[in-house]
């Protein structure tokens, strides 16, 4: 079912927006406007969250409170995730075609299929979106990282 107004939400960004050595005024904007809008994320997203949160409080770059604070705000903004299709197969496929790993195939795979921009920091996934077709959202503030 696609969604009548809203983005597609990479984790980049919310890193972004958490994190203060990666804070910049794009990934700030796009969490100012998920107030304002149906935020959607592939299914991998909370676990790819997870992992970088809990490899960042391993090194000592945030605290446990931190981490909670983060969660805590997610809750918050009510992100919608999709139920991931296809096999490791599908993955392994559309990853190769469009040059990126399964993981970012999945953020721009659900762009597509839901008919949404997509809100990324990663250039690679940025310039392959704009190649097939798929608006960055909030483009005009986006300074992307490699």
């Amino acid at each position: 079912m696609s969604l009548n107004s809203g983005f597609v939400l990479d984790s980049s960004v919310a890193l972004g927006a958490f994190f203060e050595d990666e804070q910049d005024d794009y990934s700030l904007s796009v969490w100012r406007s998920l107030a304002e809008a149906q935020v959607v994320v592939p299914a991998l997203w909370h676990l790819e969250m997870g992992n970088i949160l809990s490899r960042a409080l391993r090194v000592g770059r945030i605290t446990q409170e931190a981490i909670d604070q983060c969660w805590q705000r997610i809750d918050v903004v009510g992100l919608h995730a999709l139920p991931l299709h296809g096999d490791a197969r599908h993955w392994t496929q559309r990853a190769a075609d469009w040059g990126l790993s399964a993981y970012d195939a999945c953020y721009l795979d659900a762009a597509l299929q839901q008919r949404l921009p997509l809100a990324t920091k990663d250039k690679q996934l940025a310039d392959v979106a704009r190649r097939i077709g798929v608006p960055l959202y909030l483009q005009s503030r986006q300074a992307l990282s490699t």
